[in-house]
């Protein structure tokens, strides 16, 4: 539980720092991960990597969309399929506000030194396989 509660408190400061950029901790994600792609992503790729449904990423998509921070645009050989990339706004958008989170992330783990930090974030990535089953 004294997980749950950290994950808790760690998304409801990254969404006030995320507020006056108009986005949520989850949609700041994943213009971060499309910002950070060097190809346009399939809606399904992103579900993937963020494990959630694909419902949630559409939703997330259409609210980044209505902002102008993505464009969709066919796939080129999967008609079924579509590409999502950033816009230069939604770049713009993500080169302001990572830096921001990261500032504060850094605060934030400061209360760690070096060695418990690397120590967390191993600790962090053998667990998160675990979860995936």
């Amino acid at each position: 539980m004294n997980l749950v509660r950290t994950a808790d408190l760690l998304e409801k400061c990254i969404a006030g720092l995320l507020a006056e950029f108009d986005l949520s901790p989850a949609s700041g994600l994943v213009l971060s991960m499309l910002a950070d792609s060097e190809t346009p992503l399939a809606p399904n790729v992103i579900a993937d990597r963020l494990i959630i449904s694909r419902a949630s990423v559409t939703s997330l998509l259409d609210s980044l969309g209505k902002r102008g921070y993505v464009s969709r645009r066919p796939h080129p050989s999967d008609r079924r399929m579509i590409w999502v990339e950033p816009t230069e706004r939604g770049r713009q958008v993500a080169d302001q506000f990572r830096p921001v989170v990261h500032r504060h992330q850094k605060d934030w783990l400061g209360v760690l030194n070096e060695k418990e930090q690397e120590h967390l974030l191993d600790m962090l990535k053998r667990l998160q396989p675990a979860l995936l089953g």
